[in-house]
């Protein structure tokens, strides 16, 4: 299993796994086209990440073993999107792994690798914001039917919050 960036091709299947998750988790679904749109409009080239088992040679910068039956699709997928209000800077992350998938470290790898794009990407403006005292925040948007989101929360070591999100989901956070 491996998370590499978003490649312009991903689009049908990374809406098949947004699709068949919204359906188990009770969470919001999208047509196609909406789907596309919200994807290309977060610049998915540079802050969209998939989990795959495929064998890209170009794709090493994360591995972490074989899920079993399951060679070559994609599994699972986030975006990281940067927001900007009165509270602060926010990295959303959003995205979904497929739940038949779900708790074989496919969520675990993206959220890590999107923190750790967000850290990189926070680097920039890290000291502006607290020139300001605004705080720079790393969330993500999580199913709250899924009795594994609190854990993959943790241990990104990130709290839930009281925030208003979309149906069916929860919004987790910490502080870069």
């Amino acid at each position: 299993m491996r998370i590499r960036n978003f490649r312009e091709g991903d689009e049908v299947a990374l809406f098949r796994i947004h699709q068949e998750a919204a359906r188990i988790d009770g969470t919001e679904e999208m047509s196609e086209s909406e789907f596309v749109m919200w994807l290309d409009a977060l610049q998915p080239s540079t802050n969209a990440f998939v989990v795959t088992d495929d064998e890209d040679e170009l794709a090493t910068w994360s591995q972490a073993g074989t899920l079993e039956g399951f060679e070559g699709e994609k599994a699972g997928f986030t975006v990281v999107q940067l927001l900007r209000d009165e509270e602060g800077y926010h990295f959303l992350c959003q995205g979904a792994v497929l739940p038949r998938l779900r708790g074989q470290h496919g969520g675990h790898l993206l959220l890590r690798g999107a923190l750790n794009h967000a850290q990189v990407l926070a680097f920039e403006f890290a000291f502006e914001a607290e020139q300001e005292g605004i705080p720079v925040y790393f969330e993500a948007l999580l199913p709250s039917s899924h009795p594994g989101a609190e854990r993959l929360a943790a241990k990104c070591e990130m709290r839930p919050t009281e925030a208003v999100v979309p149906s069916g989901m929860r919004l987790y956070r910490r502080e870069l």
